[in-house]
């Protein structure tokens, strides 16, 4: 019986991350997501505070508003996703690859970023600089300008 409960709880996952499973202003707080792929989802102000995300792809996700504080996010993907207004706030984003998102008014307050996937461009239209963000020593020559 224990397994039968298991099993409804996995397919309850599964359902969530097809291609067609939208999530707007979803609570996904202290989630174990981590391999899953929400590719071109709309997720927008959706809620992933605390959740562990490694190695999670959000490539065209509309993330809009969404939560990611203290979510541990290393090696996800977020490419050509809209980020704008998102929160990373005490996140840990090692190896995360933003390459192409849209990141205006993004928050990193205390974010990890150690071999983060950012350009010139992201860095600026973020609040990037704005934020004590640990280790981001390759981005700190940007802010200066």
């Amino acid at each position: 019986m224990k397994y039968i409960f298991l099993i409804l709880l996995s397919l309850q996952f599964f359902l969530i991350t097809n291609a067609s499973a939208d999530c707007h202003k979803c609570n996904f707080d202290y989630k174990n997501l981590a391999n899953l792929d929400f590719i071109g989802q709309d997720l927008s102000y959706a809620s992933f505070k605390g959740a562990y995300l490694a190695n999670t792809d959000f490539s065209r996700a509309n993330l809009q508003g969404t939560i990611f504080d203290d979510a541990y996010a290393n090696g996800a993907i977020f490419i050509d996703a809209q980020l704008n207004d998102s929160s990373f706030k005490n996140a840990e984003l090692e190896l995360a690859n933003f390459k192409s998102a849209s990141m205006d008014n993004v928050t990193f307050d205390g974010a990890y970023l150690v071999h983060a996937n950012l350009s010139k461009k992201q860095v600026l239209e973020s609040k990037f600089c704005e934020n004590v963000v640990a280790d981001a020593m390759k981005f700190s020559d940007l802010c200066e300008q």
